[in-house]
């Protein structure tokens, strides 16, 4: 009815809201983003990424089996190499979200601003979901295209159509699952309140939580095929221990609240739980505000039942995926509500909206790197060669050199991302090391491989200096350094 009553606006939205998002991504992907971070957890799968490992190795976050490597792996297979490149490809990425969501919520300017407005008033949801080191933007992307593909397939016209949309379903089910299984849960929800709002039909729900079991049982076997790998391969697993936290289910929950209270605030989850009450809502408006306060409350379970969220101190990074979607949902409800109450024509809602968007879009430094990159650049002017050191110091100037000559390992007593690379501490290979880890006859063992400092100049870092090596006694086979 109120696009009816405002037939310009209707064709100019589209176009205004393309204005919009294609603004807000210039200024998302400059340099890192708008909250520029990159340390070892960041570079780790840029390495990847860059053709670093091999096998169903590269399925997971290196030793890690609870973040999917797929944007990563697209990323390998169009020759992406640094890190800015592969966060131009992140916020391509987050931009593709608003075609769905534009879909479902009917409108392209509310999609639009639903989606990045989050992004402009949380920085932690900015700091975290534009860090290559986390999953939470993917998932988004993810489930977005999932709840559209849901619903088309809950209200599909034809059997024809109805069968593509659950492929589709499945596809980007899996594809959220991949990088966290938790987003089956978040799945589930959406499937249900889709069902209810189409007051589906027994076949339908069949169809839906079968395409969404299907995910499930192929996220499944994914993690069997990494797992069976690396065991075989290195000889041990690299599972994320989750078990129920018996003894502090109760006592979690105020730490849990209280993080949320930090990570975003606690307003929007009451401002969109408060505007479902609000007359004059349509009922698929009702539904979309649940669906998103679903997405959010859906995470919230987990953090209390698995024990590994509390020995984390509920870190502020698990927070930030609820405080997403409680932020989309009140962006939702506030705009809404404006066009529910008959104060304020559409176009001036949308459109002030949009403008208010693209003013307070943040960008970032152009090249937050630019110091880190020089330094990579000095490691690897002297040619190929290994870089033994401290897990935080190795793996940043890996990633920015060119591709292939900084070869990371992880000393003894720290995190070893990629346990393959330890054949390369083999006789005649040369070894930049920090000088400090030398003994008075300039030798010492790591992996119980024997190095000896080379007749070279040091050369300097912001850590130290680190000195040229030879590797003397091969590593022994098998042994990767400690688990994470």
């Amino acid at each position: 009815m109120e696009r009816a009553e405002h037939p310009r606006w209707t064709r100019v939205e589209p176009w205004a809201a393309a204005l919009a998002l294609g603004w807000c991504a210039v200024r998302l992907a400059r340099g890192l983003g708008p909250a520029p971070f990159y340390n070892s957890d960041c570079a780790a799968p840029i390495l990847l990424m860059q053709g670093m490992g091999e096998g169903a190795f590269t399925l997971f976050y290196p030793r890690q089996d609870r973040f999917g490597m797929w944007p990563f792996l697209l990323g390998r297979l169009l020759h992406l190499q640094t890190p800015e490149a592969y966060h131009l490809l992140a916020t391509l990425g987050l931009c593709s979200a608003a075609v769905p969501l534009a879909a479902l919520l009917g409108s392209p300017a509310l999609a639009v601003l639903v989606l990045l407005v989050p992004f402009v008033v949380s920085h932690s949801v900015a700091w975290h979901f534009l860090q290559a080191g986390q999953p939470y933007l993917w998932q988004v992307v993810a489930l977005c295209w999932a709840w559209w593909a849901c619903r088309s397939a809950v209200i599909a016209p034809t059997s024809v159509r109805r069968a593509l949309a659950l492929a589709s379903f499945a596809l980007f089910a899996l594809l959220a699952a991949w990088m966290n299984t938790a987003s089956l849960a978040m799945v589930l929800v959406l499937a249900v309140i889709e069902l209810v709002r189409a007051r589906a039909r027994p076949a339908a729900a069949l169809g839906v939580l079968g395409a969404l079991g299907a995910a499930g049982v192929a996220e499944a076997g994914l993690h069997r095929w990494y797992d069976r790998f690396c065991v075989r391969t290195f000889g041990q697993a690299f599972i994320t221990p989750l078990h129920v936290d018996h003894g502090h289910l109760l006592t979690n929950v105020g730490p849990v609240v209280a993080a949320l209270a930090r990570s975003g605030g606690l307003w929007p989850w009451f401002l969109a739980a408060a505007s479902l009450g609000v007359p004059r809502r349509s009922r698929e408006d009702r539904y979309d505000q649940l669906a998103l306060l679903g997405l959010a409350a859906s995470v919230l379970p987990g953090l209390v039942l698995i024990r590994y969220f509390r020995e984390s101190e509920f870190a502020g990074r698990y927070l930030s995926l609820p405080t997403f979607w409680a932020l989309a949902a009140a962006v939702l409800a506030v705009l809404r509500t404006l066009l529910a109450s008959g104060r304020a024509a559409r176009p001036w809602v949308l459109g002030v909206g949009l403008g208010l968007l693209a003013l307070a879009a943040p960008a970032g430094p152009p090249d937050p790197l630019a110091a880190a990159r020089a330094e990579a650049a000095r490691l690897a002017a002297a040619g190929p060669a290994v870089l033994l050191g401290d897990y935080l110091e190795v793996y940043v100037p890996a990633s920015l050199a060119p591709r292939g000559v900084l070869v990371p390992i992880g000393k003894e007593g720290t995190l070893n991302r990629f346990p393959g690379t330890l054949s390369e501490l083999r006789p005649g290979r040369v070894v930049l090391a920090p000088c400090a880890l030398d003994g008075p006859d300039g030798t010492f063992e790591q992996h119980r491989a024997l190095l000896r400092r080379v007749d070279a100049a040091p050369i300097e870092a912001a850590g130290g200096p680190w000195c040229r090596h030879a590797v003397e006694r091969a590593a022994t086979p098998g042994h990767s350094g400690r688990s994470p």
